[in-house]
């Protein structure tokens, strides 16, 4: 893993809330963070937007103010809204899990279901500097993301997901895949990749799900980029091509352990940038959406900054 590592005095914190996470447990996790830093000594500044725009805005409203962390308690949409706020700023982001998927939680060492560990990791004042993924729809605005950004089946099964009302945790990807799945086919993607550079490749072909990852796992633990290196300054690609449906069944339970790479019909590779263009198919990002195809996306190497826990001795 590339790392690049430093210290940092953190001696007040902002704490943004997503109430609504995990089914409405947002609140309690943040009860209890909150308690265990200001146990610390640490000056904390308690927000909550009531969405996402007005979430964004108070992230960075609180980094123009001169907070020394900015601390979201929710999911991977809550992450994504901080990176937003902090990306290339000095201005670390820490994690207290209280979401459905928390893959960034798990990618970045943060305990899942342990409110007062998480907060003794953004006490401890150890920072990583990671890459940043950025989504640009044709005559949109670009977006920051910290995870994988994917197009296709897996997006259709993160919008099913957001729509949800039963079922917490990681299983609600599991079932939304289910529904999804029978009905969903392929479409016809174009992939130009790394555009001006000389590894310029350009690739037309049906495609049934794809995933552009700065981190390792997407969809509650599903490694869907296993070698995936946040620190490299580049996108691990995985496309799963037209392949059967009893194919597909058989090989998915491999994606949670990252064994799925190899198979025929996978393909995975490395880039810097890549267009994506295809009809009827949206890109989402940190479990959100983007916008339909087409979307240019690209890494911005060490553009972020993460609270981690410190290795041990």
């Amino acid at each position: 893993m590339s790392a690049h590592l430093s210290d940092r005095r953190i001696r007040a914190v902002t704490l943004l809330v997503n109430p609504a996470a995990g089914g409405g447990r947002g609140e309690k996790v943040a009860d209890r963070a909150a308690g265990r830093l200001r146990a610390h000594g640490l000056e904390v500044t308690r927000l909550a937007g009531s969405g996402a725009g007005e979430s964004l805005a108070l992230a960075r409203q609180a980094i123009t103010d001169g907070t020394d962390a900015l601390v979201v308690c929710g999911g991977d949409g809550m992450v994504s809204i901080a990176v937003q706020a902090q990306v290339s700023t000095d201005v670390p982001v820490g994690i207290i899990p209280a979401g459905t998927g928390n893959d960034l939680a798990r990618e970045y060492g943060v305990p899942v279901g342990d409110p007062e560990a998480a907060a003794d990791i953004v006490a401890g004042g150890r920072v990583e500097w990671v890459d940043l993924g950025l989504a640009t729809p044709d005559g949109g605005e670009p977006q920051v993301f910290a995870s994988v950004l994917c197009a296709g089946l897996d997006s259709a099964v993160n919008r099913r997901v957001n729509e949800m009302r039963m079922l917490r945790g990681p299983l609600r990807y599991v079932f939304a895949a289910m529904i999804e799945f029978p009905t969903y086919r392929p479409r016809r993607f174009r992939m130009v990749f790394d555009a001006g550079l000389p590894t310029e490749d350009t690739v037309e072909t049906e495609v049934l799900l794809s995933a552009f990852a700065i981190t390792r796992s997407y969809g509650g633990d599903m490694r869907i980029a296993p070698d995936a290196d946040r620190g490299d300054g580049l996108f691990d690609v995985c496309y799963v091509e037209r392949i059967s449906k009893l194919r597909f069944v058989r090989h998915f339970p491999k994606i949670y352990s990252g064994s799925h790479v190899g198979l025929r019909g996978v393909t995975t590779r490395r880039c810097r940038t890549v267009r994506l263009e295809a009809s009827d198919v949206e890109a989402f990002a940190d479990g959100d959406a983007v916008a339909p195809l087409p979307v240019t996306v690209e890494v911005l190497p060490g553009a972020g900054r993460f609270l981690v826990p410190r290795a041990p001795h």
